[in-house]
């Protein structure tokens, strides 16, 4: 671990509850951003996602609800 991302962690020890969750926010859309950024669709990505937007066309899908009910019966 380097030294700033250790300073970096025992300043947020003193941040408030408030601070902290904000901070969350920041680092979450952040990394999500990143992340967006490194993603690579290869072709068979692409097919299995094509595939699955037909399926979903078709109706052939079921809801949350329906999952669950179907998951605790």
């Amino acid at each position: 671990m380097s030294q700033a991302l250790h300073s970096v962690i025992e300043s947020i020890k003193d941040l408030s509850l408030e601070d902290k969750h904000q901070l969350w926010q920041i680092l979450d859309e952040t990394i999500a951003a990143s992340e967006e950024e490194n993603w690579i669709e290869d072709k068979e990505t692409i097919a299995e996602i094509q595939k699955v937007r037909e399926e979903y066309k078709r109706g052939e899908y079921i809801t949350f609800d329906q999952y669950l009910a179907k998951k605790l019966s």
